[in-house]
C-alpha cells in the first residue's frame, strides 16, 4: 500500500512538473508569436516604403529625362 501511495505522489509531482513545462512552452510560443507579428509589420512597412521610393525614383527619372530632352531641343 505504501508503494502505491509513493508511486501516486511521484506521479503527481511529475504531472505538476509537466504542467509547469507546458505553461513555459505556451509563454515562449506567445513571445515568439509577438516577435513574428512585429517582424511581419516591419516587413510590410519596408515594402510600402520601397514601393514609394521606387515610384519617386521613376517620377524623378521621368522629370530628368523631360528636362534633358528640353535642353537638347533648345541647343
Amino acid at each position: 500500500m505504501k508503494k502505491i501511495h509513493s508511486s501516486m505522489r511521484q506521479l503527481q509531482a511529475e504531472m505538476r512538473e509537466i504542467s509547469e513545462d507546458q505553461k513555459s512552452i505556451r509563454e515562449g510560443q506567445r513571445q515568439v508569436r509577438g516577435k513574428l507579428e512585429a517582424i511581419e509589420s516591419e516587413c510590410q512597412k519596408l515594402h510600402h516604403e520601397t514601393k514609394l521610393i521606387t515610384q519617386q525614383s521613376a517620377t524623378s527619372r521621368g522629370r530628368h529625362s523631360h528636362v534633358s530632352n528640353s535642353k537638347s531641343k533648345t541647343n
